[in-house]
């Protein structure tokens, strides 16, 4: 075979197999293909199942107690014994300073020689005047003579019921000398020590009752609407410690001129102390909630000429499920719908590249 015979033969052969080429081309292009299930992963769905949804207003605040106190001296003086210290706990009533009052002891002790003196004074004008009267009476004694046994009994009297007083006011002065509660609760500021001196009216030591505590919450002219008195609030006052609850016992009907924002006061029952007056507290007030609805993040939920609606994975399909929004919480940027049914995976968000009808995989169990 020469040289022309062999081009021309392989030139024969790659013809035949560019022909064998096309054809299965056509054929391959003639034959349907199956669509290959786009995967879906966990992070892409989310499973439906029934629960109790809540709308809230999250709130900060302090602990604070409802009563307090500032004990202070009705005397002035040095301390002679401060009884309690900070952190004890004390009842209403209950001595919790003693005062030394040199002053006051030897204005007492003159004092009570004073009345004994004007008694003694009283006794002698009421004897002589009983002597008058009965003189005047057989005529041994002119009027005069009486009428001044009657002025100097008087003055006598007048004088005892003074020197009564006074030492009335000294003894008060000496029974001030012992400082009382006047609150029950725990003392939580001691002002001064034992020794010091202090003035009438001077403070010693503050008391807080805290077995009852109060916070403060702010919330806004649109929540304060669906917050009534007697609701229960729940709180924290750090992270994973226990959740605390409280109740809305009043609520400030004047917003705040500045931030518009209206005041919520949440008592706290502390029988227990569990919490401490002055901690800083984290928590929700509930505003509305559905019981056993469906739940999904508020990305799920689209619109469309004016309707609500979700993804769901129906079949191995993409499809579009319209629903109706019960409750959204801004809070958690969740809301509750109706129109899907516990078991079904609806996506969590649009996802680019799958659209209605698409075939689509949901991720394995368990992943």
């Amino acid at each position: 075979m020469d040289v022309m015979q062999s081009k021309i033969l392989m030139l024969m052969c790659a013809v035949l197999l560019g022909l064998a080429a096309c054809g299965k081309s056509d054929n391959a292009a003639k034959s349907p293909q199956t669509p290959v299930a786009k995967q879906l992963s966990a992070a892409d769905v989310l499973t439906m199942q029934a629960q109790d949804f809540a709308q809230v207003v999250a709130f900060t605040g302090s602990l604070k107690p409802i009563k307090e106190a500032t004990v202070s001296a009705e005397s002035g003086g040095t301390v002679a014994k401060l009884l309690v210290d900070e952190g004890n706990a004390v009842q209403a009533g209950q001595v919790i300073a003693v005062m030394d009052n040199q002053a006051v002891r030897e204005s007492l002790q003159g004092q009570q020689a004073q009345v004994q003196n004007s008694q003694a004074n009283l006794d002698l004008a009421a004897t002589k005047l009983k002597q008058q009267q009965v003189l005047f009476g057989k005529g041994f004694v002119s009027k005069l003579a009486l009428e001044q046994a009657q002025n100097e009994y008087k003055v006598a009297l007048g004088s005892h019921k003074a020197q009564q007083a006074e030492l009335s006011k000294l003894n008060k002065n000496q029974a001030d000398a012992n400082v009382r509660a006047p609150i029950s609760g725990v003392v939580y500021d001691k002002l001064v020590n034992a020794g010091e001196l202090v003035n009438a009216g001077g403070q010693i030591l503050k008391i807080a009752q805290t077995n009852v505590l109060e916070i403060a919450a702010t919330v806004s002219s649109e929540q304060v609407t669906f917050i009534k008195e007697g609701q229960e609030v729940t709180f924290t006052v750090a992270t994973g410690a226990p959740v605390q609850t409280g109740r809305i016992v009043r609520i400030n009907p004047v917003a705040d001129a500045n931030t518009r924002q209206f005041t919520v006061f949440i008592q706290v029952q502390n029988a227990d102390g569990a919490v401490k007056a002055g901690q800083f507290a984290q928590g929700n007030i509930v505003l509305n909630q559905v019981a056993q609805a469906m739940v999904v993040p508020e990305t799920a939920i689209k619109q469309a000429e004016g309707q609500a609606f979700v993804y769901v994975v129906s079949q191995g399909k993409l499809t579009k499920r319209p629903v109706k929004v019960l409750l959204q919480d801004p809070t958690t940027s969740r809301a509750a719908v109706e129109g899907l049914r516990a078991g079904e995976a609806v996506l969590r968000t649009e996802l680019l590249g799958i659209k209605v009808g698409d075939a689509v995989s949901l991720p394995p169990a368990g992943k």
